[in-house]
């Protein structure tokens, strides 16, 4: 039963990386002229949010913590599976940060004074 569990998780993480790859490229090609919206330029934005979340993805998972744990009287020292833990964990942290910075940045009107 458990094998089943978590080859549905499997599943379901394969299925989720490929939806995603999907819609990012389908998104970035449908935008392929230098489209203004509200004066933002779509693709350019698009690129920029592709290409920063590959790079904290891939920083997150090289500072990634090693060390083994150990969770109920069990050691976990699976070296991969740590590092990718750590690398969600801190780039939800990351991506949390940015949000919150680029709603104050929003709300302080520093964006209309910056014209």
């Amino acid at each position: 039963m458990i094998d089943l569990l978590l080859y549905l998780i499997y599943g379901l993480l394969a299925l989720a990386a490929v939806l995603t790859t999907w819609s990012t490229i389908r998104s970035l090609l449908r935008n392929r002229g230098e489209a203004m919206e509200w004066g933002v330029p779509v693709r350019l934005v698009g690129w920029l949010i592709v290409v920063g979340l590959v790079v904290v993805l891939v920083l997150t998972f090289a500072v990634g913590d090693v060390s083994p744990l150990t969770i109920n009287g069990r050691t976990f020292s699976d070296g991969l599976w740590l590092r990718v833990a750590d690398m969600l964990i801190n780039t939800s942290l990351v991506l949390i940060i940015v949000a919150v910075a680029g709603v104050l940045f929003g709300v302080s009107g520093l964006s209309r004074k910056l014209k």
